[in-house]
């Protein structure tokens, strides 16, 4: 009887402990997270500033917001002139920001945030150029 209650109360111990531990590290891992996202909204903010609207700048200053194991190849403003070549890099961009890719490669939820966010900045531009273009 010794036995068991004192090998009860050393796993109650122990498994509370290790609950802790996780909570602390989580903790730790949002915070993590949040600082990242922070950083994330301001690159982001950076990045389109001046550039609202205009796909062809977005598309090719896009390296400077992604991280490098986004699979983006940087794309040179004098290769996105024709209409069909902006369609051809904002194509790639969206196969570069979705989300079944990044979770195929496993990407951190900041990179997450960021996707979302260049994905919704490159839809609107992409709006208004076709307006443009063909509206």
């Amino acid at each position: 009887m010794f036995s068991l209650t004192f090998f009860l109360c050393f796993t109650i111990s122990y498994f509370t402990n290790q609950v802790e531990h996780l909570d602390e590290d989580q903790i730790l891992q949002d915070d993590n997270e949040k600082e990242q996202i922070k950083i994330s909204q301001s690159k982001i903010r950076e990045w389109s500033k001046g550039k609202e609207g205009n796909i062809r700048s977005l598309l090719s200053t896009l390296q400077y917001v992604l991280w490098p194991e986004s699979g983006w190849k940087p794309v040179p403003l004098v290769n996105i002139i024709e209409g069909a070549a902006v369609k051809k890099a904002y194509q790639k961009a969206l196969l570069c920001l979705h989300p079944d890719k990044l979770q195929q490669r496993g990407a951190a939820m900041h990179q997450k945030y960021i996707a979302e966010k260049v994905f919704e900045i490159l839809q609107e531009a992409w709006k208004e150029f076709n307006s443009v273009t063909f509206g």
